[in-house]
């Protein structure tokens, strides 16, 4: 397990990637979600976020759009929140 220093440098350095997106709309997407479920999210959670991320940002917008399924291997309980974010 990771020191609580270390997860918050995650959790900052995911703040900062969700509002840097190459598209307004998956800022706003990601930004609402992390302000929804940002400070709730366990640090397997925070670790899956950050490798979802990585996902090309025309497939991830298509993905939290629902228009293009995310990979299997992501939790689908983390990524039916992005999916769902409130807007």
């Amino acid at each position: 397990m990771k020191t609580m220093e270390s997860v918050d440098l995650l959790r900052r350095k995911l703040r900062y990637l969700c509002r840097r997106r190459a598209t307004q709309e998956l800022e706003l997407i990601l930004t609402r979600f992390w302000e929804t479920h940002g400070q709730g999210l366990d640090e397997r959670e925070l670790y899956e976020l950050e490798a979802i991320l990585s996902i090309d940002d025309m497939d991830l917008l298509a993905m939290c759009l629902g228009q293009k399924p995310f990979p299997p291997h992501f939790h689908r309980d983390l990524t039916s929140r992005l999916v769902r974010v409130p807007g």
